[in-house]
């Protein structure tokens, strides 16, 4: 009965982590689909490569770079699209280049340092002695990857409303 009861909240944990994942990755996706076939750098599907362990810590920072590569060139494009010569205002204001790029590297690094950390921490320690200051700086860590994570996302869907917007 126990073992039961354990195995339901474990996969209650692994579900609560692995729901807003995948939401992110859609959101991945749809900012790629909403870019226009020739300017992206990366096809839409290829994004839930980041969930195969280990491959993922590569593929983040390919797609993080891609993705901002490819907005830029999307609002570079949309810029080069106006009538008469003349650029949109609203495009115009879009086009910072490489937009996502840094705070999506700022998550990718974070996010690496804190998992190498962590397995660092556990073959040298083996999870006692300075658990406690650990557990602190992991907190800490764990805290500022998943604020630049959600100021990333944020960015993302608001690169994408707005590209949804100026194709329209």
């Amino acid at each position: 009965m126990y073992q039961a009861g354990y195995a339901v909240r474990q996969l209650i944990i692994l579900l609560l982590f692995l729901a807003p994942a995948v939401f992110f990755l859609l959101t991945q996706q749809n900012t790629l689909k909403a870019i226009r076939r020739e300017n992206r750098r990366l096809r839409p599907g290829l994004v839930w490569l980041q969930l195969i362990p280990i491959f993922n810590f590569y593929w983040m920072f390919v797609v993080v770079t891609r993705i901002a590569d490819s907005i830029y060139k999307e609002n570079a494009s949309i810029m080069d699209d106006s009538i008469l010569g003349v650029p949109d205002p609203d495009a115009a204001g879009g086009i910072r280049k490489r937009p996502t790029y840094r705070i999506g590297m700022a998550y990718c690094i974070q996010y690496f340092i804190l998992f190498f950390a962590m397995i660092i921490f556990f073959n040298l320690f083996g999870g006692g002695g300075d658990a406690r200051d650990f557990a602190i700086i992991s907190l800490i860590l764990s805290l500022s990857v998943m604020t630049c994570w959600i100021i990333y996302w944020v960015k993302l869907a608001g690169e994408k409303r707005k590209l949804q917007y100026l194709q329209a």
